[in-house]
């Protein structure tokens, strides 16, 4: 399982100035428009690998940003990336929200 941070409205964050805004419902696939396998910020969706990675993400919005983010445990296609700390694909279904 993974975790996709969104704001409170359930798009895209926006970071490392992304043109690519999202909306993600729940129990619903959503595809990236454009598809890149690598480490590249093009070309996929960008999820959390771990619960506390998504929560650092989670406190960073707000810190910096002022914006109030949720997130939710999802399921995803392809992987087209992975490090540490987070994967890229080409596919999200949001499953359930993660309340703390």
């Amino acid at each position: 399982m993974f975790y996709k941070v969104t704001t409170f409205d359930r798009r895209s964050l926006g970071l490392r100035k992304n043109p690519t805004i999202l909306t993600f419902p729940l129990k619903k696939w959503i595809k990236s428009p454009v598809v890149r396998e690598g480490s590249s910020d093009e070309g996929g969706i960008w999820l959390a690998i771990s619960l506390s990675n998504a929560k650092h993400l989670k406190k960073y919005m707000f810190d910096h940003y002022r914006k109030r983010c949720r997130i939710f445990r999802a399921s995803i296609g392809e992987v087209l990336f992975r490090n540490s700390y987070r994967v890229k694909t080409d596919k999200v279904r949001c499953e359930m929200e993660v309340l703390e």
